[in-house]
């Protein structure tokens, strides 16, 4: 699949992951959450960036659970539940979190 932005296709793959990390950019982070019905806000944004910085360093995409751990030891406690964080992204914050950041598909995640 690709999807069309800027001038550009862009390659991702069936559920719309960006094939190459290096065609990820804030523009089009927000293209891509506008495609999925959402408006990003600050909390949005901490969870993509912490995603991002937890595929830098393991060089694989955190599970739910590992979101949670990682905001509360990151002093996000406000977002570290599971709640907040549907309400934030319906169709899963694991896998939404991680398509916005230009990464992977969760490997746990269905």
């Amino acid at each position: 699949m690709a999807l069309e932005f800027a001038g550009r296709t862009i390659a991702t793959d069936d559920e719309g992951y960006l094939q190459e990390r290096s065609d990820w950019s804030p523009e089009l982070r927000d293209f891509m959450a506008q495609k999925m019905g959402l408006t990003l806000t600050s909390e949005h944004l901490t969870i993509i960036a912490m995603v991002q910085r937890y595929y830098d360093e393991y060089e694989t995409t955190p599970p739910m659970r590992g979101i949670i751990k990682l905001l509360r030891q990151a002093g996000h406690a406000e977002l570290a539940d599971s709640i907040k964080l549907a309400s934030l992204f319906p169709d899963g914050a694991a896998k939404s979190a991680a398509k916005l950041a230009g990464l992977p598909k969760p490997v746990k995640c269905i």
